[in-house]
């Protein structure tokens, strides 16, 4: 997990953003949805995030 919701955690503080970023993140993994899909391709493009294809899913 990343450690800003750790802190956040422990400093008691709402972090609505990391929270949601962080169960799409999951939910994306999960199953095919085309809003997270386009999402991973976009971190993908703009901070070099590896997005997995199916063939390597499937390996």
């Amino acid at each position: 997990m990343d450690p800003a919701v750790f802190e956040a955690i422990n400093l008691n503080v709402a972090a609505p953003v990391i929270t949601e970023s962080l169960l799409r993140r999951i939910r994306s993994c999960e199953e095919y949805n085309f809003t997270d899909r386009m999402l991973a391709i976009m971190r993908s493009e703009f901070g070099g995030h590896a997005v997995k294809t199916e063939k390597e899913e499937a390996a």
